[in-house]
């Protein structure tokens, strides 16, 4: 079955013989890691010149800040050959037409959510003169160049001893192979991404505690790490428990009480008082995980000096 992909033109033109197809494959839209500025899109270029290749493809790496592009994995398929890889190119500023335009339909497309994408492919009414081909494999694409464009010219040949039939077989073989890159590709950014937002856990979690230390209960620190056993020998019972999994919470209370006096009235210039109280308290709870104390957490007033050494 041929590799089929979500084909757009995004740039035709040039002077016979010399004219130009370039369409890229919206399938293959993605987000550089940790950017919502930069994307990655495949693009293939069909030539009309029998000096030319018949085609060639390769990734775009857009910037959409600074409007460049580089540009790597280009393949090219020449008249009189197998396929070939071409140079890659550092990153620069739009060479021509195409690569305008190019850009212009990473910066576009590559922030989209792939439902506005779907529904921009149906209505295909681009004001940028994008045209959706539909889901063609790219030796379609090469057939619609000549079949439905060009038609005032004549399909160069081949010189080659490799068939056209074989030369697509290959061409399929590749979009498979890259398929398959890009899905791992995208398994590993989701793996990084996932170490990143653990990453960035962890260091709000310490941040955390490093405020408790100074503000809240320093003395609470050194239980971390120590077993669900020595907590509660040293605590007593807790006033609640709770579980879930391997995750288990133990809530301890401590109260305050501090009186003060109260004017209750006054007669002449005599006042009246009475004592009162008020009472504070806080909540301590201990997480453990698979029954070692993981954090801690206090809710509630006076917690420094509840739960300060006794």
């Amino acid at each position: 079955m041929p590799a089929h992909a979500n084909q757009w033109l995004v740039y035709t033109g040039g002077d016979r013989p010399n004219r130009t197809f370039t369409v890229i494959d919206e399938d293959y839209i993605s987000p550089e890691f940790n950017s919502d500025t930069s994307f990655k899109v495949e693009a293939a270029t069909i030539y009309e010149a029998p000096s030319q290749p018949d085609w060639s493809t390769a990734n775009y790496h857009v910037d959409c800040i600074k409007k460049t592009l580089r540009i790597d994995l280009v393949q090219i398929s020449p008249r009189d050959g197998a396929l070939r890889r071409g140079p890659d190119v550092a990153d620069h500023p739009p060479a021509n037409v195409t690569e305008h335009q190019i850009i212009t339909f990473a910066c576009d497309k590559g922030p989209k959510k792939s439902s506005q994408r779907a529904s921009e492919r149906e209505a295909n009414n681009d004001p940028r003169n994008f045209i959706y081909l539909g889901p063609i494999s790219l030796p379609k694409v090469v057939d619609v160049a000549w079949e439905k464009l060009w038609t005032d010219g004549k399909r160069p040949g081949y010189s080659s001893n490799v068939s056209i039939a074989d030369q697509n077989a290959q061409v399929e073989k590749i979009m498979k192979e890259k398929q398959a890159l890009v899905a791992q590709a995208g398994a590993i950014a989701e793996q990084s991404q996932r170490e990143a937002d653990a990453i960035a856990a962890s260091q709000k979690s310490r941040k955390d505690r490093l405020k408790r230390e100074k503000e809240v209960a320093p003395a609470l620190e050194e239980w971390i790490g120590k077993s669900e056993a020595e907590v509660t020998a040293a605590f007593g019972p807790p006033a609640s428990s709770s579980d879930r999994g391997a995750l288990r919470a133990l809530v301890y209370r401590r109260t305050h009480s501090e009186t003060y006096d109260a004017q209750v009235g006054q007669v002449g210039k005599t006042a009246y008082y009475e004592k009162r109280e008020n009472q504070f308290h806080c909540d301590l709870t201990f997480g453990f995980r698979n029954g070692i104390l993981e954090d801690y957490f206090t809710e509630g007033d006076r917690c420094q000096i509840l739960w300060a050494p006794r």
